[in-house]
């Protein structure tokens, strides 16, 4: 009989990860096809009312089309995904710091920082009491620092612009001029196909690295 080694340390990391990665494929399909049902749906609605592009009609049914498939799709559907993922990083953090912090026998704990910003005080947490880097990788960290901030607004404000704070309000306006994915239409957040992917990969890499050296460090721990 072979026997298998599986490594059920942070496990639940890895499947959440995994269920993630599926959800945002089935997610980007459904997309696709709702968009291609609306695309479907007005070139019959211009046939039946026999309409030219001359036509206030036209441009009506138009407006429509774009108002679904540019802004309602994307932000129903891309919005609470971020927020999800951003979910899924803050939590596994948190474990790993607490498995961190009962190994090291530390008397501070990650809940014991103050501040408004998690992402701020995990850094500090990180590195001045555990030791221990939180993220090894600048463009990933940079990503993620996005992705706090989108999912802030979404989750505060319901992705409005002009009700968050200046500050907020100004970084991801600023972002939005670097055309990165990140958009205000209608008055609020919109993100695209890419930016979403993009995010997801560098929250998978940067956990998946975390987790890789917290099973290292702990195995050195227990045979030290």
């Amino acid at each position: 009989m072979v026997k298998i080694n599986v490594d059920f340390r942070l496990l639940d990391v890895s499947l959440e990860l995994h269920a993630l990665e599926e959800f945002l494929a089935t997610m980007e399909k459904q997309i696709d096809h709702i968009a291609a049902s609306e695309k479907l749906s007005l070139e019959a609605a211009i046939r039946n009312q026999n309409i030219t592009p001359d036509d206030a009609e036209w441009q009506f049914e138009h407006q429509d089309y774009d108002h679904r498939v540019e802004f309602l799709l994307p932000r129903f559907f891309r919005g609470p995904f971020l927020v999800s993922l951003y979910a899924v990083y803050e939590a596994s953090v948190t474990e790993i710091a607490r498995l961190l912090q009962k190994g090291q026998g530390r008397a501070i704990s990650i809940d014991d920082l103050r501040g408004a910003d998690f992402l701020n005080r995990a850094m500090k947490y990180y590195r001045h009491i555990l030791n221990f880097e939180l993220c090894t990788d600048n463009s990933a960290w940079q990503q993620i620092q996005m992705l706090s901030e989108i999912r802030n607004a979404i989750a505060h404000t319901n992705g409005r612009i002009e009700i968050l704070q200046e500050s907020a309000k100004k970084r991801i306006l600023d972002w939005e001029k670097k055309r990165i994915g990140i958009d205000t239409n209608w008055g609020y957040i919109v993100v695209d196909r890419a930016f979403v992917e993009r995010t997801f990969s560098k929250v998978q890499s940067s956990l998946n690295d975390l987790v890789q050296r917290y099973k290292q460090w702990d195995t050195d721990y227990k045979t030290a």
